[in-house]
């Protein structure tokens, strides 16, 4: 292969690899929430503490009116929280979470470390060749 190729195709990994990285990362924050209970949420709720909410299939994430943020595991029937919700003023999100087919989720996640994986090959194997050569 052309010296030039190499180069090119070289640089266009380790691109894509710190995107993809940073794809990942990017991600992470709304993970990192601390969790409390369904019956905790309810009580801040009635309180008046709560200023919104972003309710998905899996998790409710809640901004409180102090500035702290955790999230919640929402029952299977949303309706009567719903009512509260209004009837406290909460402003009130739906987001659609992502239901992509695993193998592209795992994909998603690994793919910046199995390219750099094959970058850290590609680089000692290029190494070794030019020792052989001395």
């Amino acid at each position: 292969m052309n010296s030039t190729v190499k180069t090119l195709v070289f640089w266009l990994v380790i691109v894509l690899s710190a995107f993809l990285l940073w794809q990942v990362v990017r991600a992470g924050p709304e993970t990192n929430l601390r969790e409390i209970s369904y019956s905790d949420f309810v009580a801040r709720v009635e309180s008046g503490s709560v200023a919104t909410v972003k309710i998905s299939r899996s998790e409710i994430i809640v901004d409180s009116r102090d500035g702290t943020r955790f999230r919640v595991v929402p029952p299977p029937g949303q309706d009567g929280m719903l009512r509260s919700l209004q009837d406290k003023k909460v402003e009130i999100w739906f987001r659609d979470t992502p239901t992509g087919s695993w193998p592209v989720q795992v994909l998603g996640t690994w793919a910046p470390l199995i390219l750099l994986a094959v970058l850290w090959f590609y680089m000692i194997r290029t190494m070794q060749r030019r020792q052989a050569r001395l």
